[in-house]
């Protein structure tokens, strides 16, 4: 067994597993940036631009009462890209899941400020809601998230 990074043979005793595979202890030790995950600094602006950019559409969406499948797709994919460009186009899973996290939170803001005509009560919203009417457009959100990186 080599690692997967350096060519290092490796007997078991000095084997470790990686974000991206077997690695030796050396290369494990490596800083972020080296090892091929996200900087704390990209994971910061990544968020703070996939929040705007939710935020912002899903209080438009919400505004327009368009609040379906298509537009949270279309929501979820502006938000990854926001994500994406923000993470300095780097696509570690880390950012990935906050970008779809944060997609869910603007399609939910879009489905209260559509149904409530603002933001309201919490307890009004969590018992109120239509949450058969909401997976579908919630689900295309994460979605098009996630299908930002991959392309």
């Amino acid at each position: 067994m080599t690692c997967g990074r350096c060519g290092r043979p490796l007997c078991p005793d000095c084997v470790g597993h990686g974000a991206t595979g077997v690695r030796c202890e050396e290369c494990l030790q490596l800083p972020a940036r080296a090892r091929g995950l996200a900087t704390t600094d990209q994971i910061v602006h990544a968020s703070a631009a996939a929040f705007a950019v939710g935020a912002a559409g899903g209080a438009v969406l919400g505004w327009l009462n368009w609040v379906n499948p298509l537009t949270g797709l279309v929501l979820g994919f502006a938000v990854g890209s926001a994500a994406f460009f923000a993470g300095r186009r780097h696509r570690d899973v880390a950012i990935q899941g906050i970008a779809g996290i944060i997609a869910l939170v603007g399609l939910l803001l879009a489905a209260v400020i559509s149904l409530y005509g603002g933001v309201g009560s919490i307890a009004q919203v969590v018992v109120n809601m239509p949450y058969a009417s909401f997976i579908l457009p919630a689900l295309a959100a994460i979605a098009g998230a996630i299908i930002r990186f991959l392309l």
